[in-house]
């Protein structure tokens, strides 16, 4: 816990309001709490600053009038946030074996395991040789974890969910901010990863931990071999995605969807429900409308594909002339 007077030294920012209130964590601007901090990097969330009930917010000059409450203000607001991230992340145990805290049930624990303080794994659950569980992991009844799965600190895993070799949950996600001499400063996430019931991993699937809020794989899903799922992605009921595909951060993927191998999916993206997309597909835009979805270019010598790519980039002019054409002929 800090003051926001200590945190406006850490990030270099001008207080304007109670340099002496406590603050606790970070969280969204949806989310924040009055002991919480949180931050708005442009004019496009207005109506999440003016709506915040943070104890603070990060904010530029030009936000600072429509600010509710305590502001702390800085020049390049996703830099100071990624800064202050580290402050308030949780150091985890570093213990071989088992932890004395930890309540692992009637599990069984294979050998070169380490499970660290306060997590809880429920009945039944077979944990397998050299997996590593992180403290305030919680894992529901009946999972089975394969050797080598590494499960990251304060993620929750539900009943009756297979994670497959290799398997990393709760990994850091890629957010990275740039300062103005060109050098990258990692953003500490502090969400976690929540996996449903019912849910199956494939052997070195990852799943990033959210940012701030979690990333989420609900009940039924299917996640094939080598799959990346990136930080606040979340995916819907009996969703089956294939494997090599990625899914960028924030991605919403809907309920009952299959998504081929291979298909990369953009992030901040909406799918809706029961859609299905072809395999090496790019998804990048939103889905409103249940159905078959297919985005691949066919395979052409390369010298063939700079000419097919400069003609669709020009097919919009084409058409434009066309129509002209067509009105003159018509005319």
């Amino acid at each position: 816990m800090y003051t926001l007077g200590e945190i406006a030294e850490f990030i270099d920012a001008k207080i304007v309001g109670d340099s002496a209130i406590q603050i606790d964590g970070i969280a969204s601007a949806t989310t924040a709490k009055s002991t919480q901090l949180t931050y708005i990097s442009g004019k496009k969330h207005n109506k999440a600053l003016v709506n915040s009930q943070a104890g603070a917010i990060i904010l530029n000059e030009e936000l600072l009038n429509d600010c509710p409450t305590n502001a702390l203000v800085v020049d390049d607001t996703y830099l100071a946030f990624a800064k202050i991230t580290h402050y308030f992340k949780k150091q985890i145990t570093h213990q071989a074996g088992i932890h004395p805290s930890a309540k692992i049930n009637n599990a069984q624990i294979a050998n070169n395991c380490v499970i660290g303080k306060n997590v809880v794994i429920g009945s039944n659950s077979i944990i397998s040789a050299n997996t590593v569980i992180e403290d305030n992991v919680i894992i529901g009844d009946n999972a089975y974890l394969h050797p080598n799965a590494t499960i990251l600190q304060g993620c929750l895993i539900g009943d009756n969910v297979i994670i497959s070799p290799g398997v990393v949950i709760g990994s850091e996600g890629f957010g990275n901010a740039r300062d103005n001499q060109g050098r990258w400063h990692s953003i500490a996430h502090l969400g976690s990863a929540i996996i449903g019931n019912n849910v199956t991993i494939g052997a070195n699937t990852t799943i990033d931990r959210g940012t701030l809020d979690n990333t989420e794989i609900h009940d039924g899903v299917r996640l094939d071999n080598l799959i990346q799922v990136a930080h606040n992605v979340i995916i819907g009921e009996h969703t089956a995605i294939a494997a090599s595909s990625a899914i960028a951060g924030s991605a919403t993927i809907g309920k009952r969807c299959m998504i081929g191998g291979m298909v990369g999916i953009i992030g901040h993206i909406n799918i809706c429900d029961d859609v299905i997309i072809g395999g090496k597909s790019i998804v990048d835009k939103n889905i409103k409308v249940p159905g078959m979805y297919t985005g691949v270019m066919p395979l052409m010598p390369h010298r063939q594909w700079k000419k097919v790519g400069l003609w669709i980039t020009k097919l919009d002019k084409i058409i434009k002339y066309l129509n002209i054409k067509l009105k003159k002929l018509k005319d």
